[in-house]
């Protein structure tokens, strides 16, 4: 793929979203209702199974309160912040796509002021101010082919400039993908602000694909042989060949630089025509995310607990360097970021 060819439409997808961060100042509140009482709308961006998992659990006690709607990160992002600039959020509230648009809703007004009786089990990280919450994390790493890589396999995201990866590198496209704009925001801070590192990937072939979940699928299919993305997928993979019994070349290299951690808050939509049956639903489902059941349910999906008393995730090393994106560096310095990131694609 050209990535240059590329750059206008990227370049667009930045302004919009990035453009979000300075907010109007003014409250977005709906007049009115598009849901029914006793039943609440929720965006989510997730697997699947853990999606049916958390509405089973939800919803053993309650009966058929939940409606659902599973998108991915870009996806959720886009919805609410156009719904947000068209009336009002439609969902009561959703979780699933980074930091940032939470923010950008928050500085706007559109976001339910709550805080769980769950936030003081946070991890002291987490506790942060915003009316939104951190649920759980994960982290961007090197995924490679440990079939094709036996003798050297990367150790750090700089070796992915290495001519070994000519034209064998993937990363999903930050102009469809929430997660990927996140990660090349993280990956710049951390590689250094002069873009050396992002030119190098380009200038060695690299292949941008629609989402995060296909690196690792094309990767496990012998397309490409590395690329970077977050590691819950990859976790994901390895264990459905182990559990139906046939062999991936999947592999994560946790890089020595650290990983870039991405945190997933949820948060409840501003709406003051909304039932008051809805809102108590809307905060008891913040208030499950957070549950050590929930976070459990997550856990097994290989997203890493917000909770400080939740065991370490299975296939995370414990003793992993993490690098943290600043979000809040980043939205004030979002021009600054756009056109860097131009530059790069002249």
């Amino acid at each position: 793929m050209n990535i240059s060819k590329q750059w206008p439409q990227i370049t667009v997808f930045l302004f919009l979203l990035l453009s979000t961060l300075h907010g109007t100042g003014q409250e977005e509140q709906s007049s009115s209702y598009s849901g029914r009482e006793g039943k609440i709308t929720v965006y989510i961006s997730g697997p699947e199974e853990m999606v049916n998992q958390l509405e089973t659990s939800f919803e053993a006690e309650r009966g058929d309160v939940l409606e659902l709607i599973n998108m991915g990160g870009g996806a959720l992002r886009q919805r609410v912040w156009t719904e947000s600039e068209s009336g009002g959020i439609q969902a009561d509230l959703f979780w699933g796509t980074d930091p940032l648009i939470y923010m950008a809703l928050d500085e706007k007004g559109a976001l339910e002021e709550y805080r769980s009786p769950e936030y003081d089990n946070l991890k002291e990280i987490y506790q942060l101010e915003g009316n939104y919450t951190i649920v759980n994390e994960r982290y961007g790493v090197v995924i490679y082919n440990k079939d094709e890589m036996k003798d050297n396999p990367p150790r750090s995201f700089a070796d992915l400039t290495s001519p070994v990866y000519k034209d064998k590198l993937v990363h999903a496209d930050p102009a469809q993908s929430s997660t990927a704009l996140a990660l090349i925001a993280g990956l710049w801070d951390l590689t250094g602000t002069d873009g050396e590192f992002h030119k190098g990937l380009i200038e060695n072939g690299l292949f941008l694909s629609k989402k995060n979940s296909d690196v690792p699928s094309k990767i496990q299919e012998g397309e490409f042989t590395a690329g970077i993305a977050p590691h819950d997928t990859v976790i994901r993979l390895q264990k459905k060949a182990k559990k139906d019994g046939y062999p991936t070349p999947l592999a994560i290299a946790w890089p020595e630089e650290g990983a870039v951690a991405i945190q997933r808050p949820v948060a409840i939509s501003k709406n003051p025509a909304r039932p008051e049956a809805n809102q108590i639903l809307a905060r008891e489902f913040v208030d499950f995310l957070l549950s050590q059941e929930a976070q459990a349910i997550g856990s097994r999906f290989a997203f890493v607990s917000a909770r400080e008393d939740m065991p370490p995730t299975a296939g995370v090393p414990e003793d992993l360097t993490i690098r943290r994106v600043d979000w809040t560096v980043l939205s004030e310095n979002q021009y600054n970021t756009s056109d860097a990131f131009k530059a790069l694609f002249r």
